[in-house]
């Protein structure tokens, strides 16, 4: 899937350029627009960590070329293949006469395969097969692999700043920006009611976060609040993103705009007033301009 392009991913790719050069080849990646599990078991398929775009985005920066990186659709003829197939198809339709398989990955409808099986399989196809390492993450004697679950969790509860730095970069939410009811201005914080057109796009933890945002060909410094507005709204209102962009007085309704994430701040909290509101809101806007935005992207 390479959801997300992490530090496993970059890992492997650098490998895979290595094997590649080493044999005077060119490095190819291949993924899924969508998560398989949207076909094998949609009610436990995972939100994405990136979407289409974003992971385009993110494999070229890992230095494989765009027309070298193909998206093949997952449906059902793809998901009832045998291994052999798979590896048939890969070797007649798009040249690929090495591969060098995730420690972790497992393709073709047999559920018992052995690296000695895939890579007899792969010879029989004309196909050379390596297996990669993984990439441990985290200190102490068992730390574990890097991998897209773990981020995705990591994200789900708000450890923002774990899941980047196994991802290699900050995590980021793509949207655009559409009308609301223009609360904040109310109190000295107008804020970019943010929309997420993706419908699989994972949405970060509930709560306030230190961002970066991209808008209108500049980055700024910004607080996110990402919930139920409690302050202000009543029971059963949506789920809002809300992005106050620090000194920044355009107008950018109906306009894209890219948030990064890199630290959470604090829950979303009930306040008793508006004015409490706007005191905590200075107070979070303060630990904001003093942030440091850390190096993260290492792509």
């Amino acid at each position: 899937m390479f959801d997300g392009v992490h530090l496993g991913h970059r890992f492997l790719i650098d490998r895979l350029k290595r094997e590649a050069s080493m044999r005077g080849m060119s490095p190819s990646v291949f993924t899924f627009p969508s998560h398989p599990l949207t076909v094998v078991n949609p009610a436990i398929a995972p939100r994405l960590l990136s979407t289409p775009v974003e992971k385009l985005s993110l494999l070229a920066g890992t230095g494989i070329l765009i027309p070298d990186i193909g998206f093949i659709l997952f449906d059902e003829e793809l998901r009832n293949l045998h291994a052999a197939d798979f590896l048939g198809m890969l070797h007649d339709r798009y040249d690929v006469d090495f591969i060098l398989r995730g420690f972790n990955n497992r393709f073709g409808t047999e559920r018992n395969l052995s690296g000695d099986d895939y890579r007899r399989i792969a010879a029989d196809c004309g196909i050379e097969l390596v297996e990669a390492d993984s990439l441990p993450f985290g200190d102490g004697k068992n730390p574990l692999p890097v991998s897209s679950s773990r981020i995705r969790q990591d994200i789900e509860e708000g450890n923002i700043e774990r899941a980047n730095l196994m991802s290699g970069h900050p995590y980021r939410l793509t949207g655009i920006v559409v009308g609301g009811k223009r609360l904040g201005r109310t109190i000295g914080f107008p804020t970019a009611n943010i929309s997420v057109p993706h419908p699989a796009k994972l949405i970060p933890a509930r709560g306030v976060y230190i961002c970066v945002a991209e808008a209108d060909g500049s980055r700024m410094k910004a607080m996110v609040n990402i919930g139920l507005r409690p302050t202000v709204d009543g029971p059963g209102s949506a789920q809002t993103i809300e992005a106050h962009i620090i000194d920044f007085n355009g107008d950018i309704y109906g306009k894209e705009v890219t948030l990064e994430f890199h630290k959470r701040l604090r829950d979303e909290i009930r306040f008793s007033s508006p004015a409490e509101l706007a005191d905590r809101l200075e107070a979070d806007r303060r630990i904001t301009r003093r942030f440091v935005i850390p190096p993260l992207n290492l792509f």
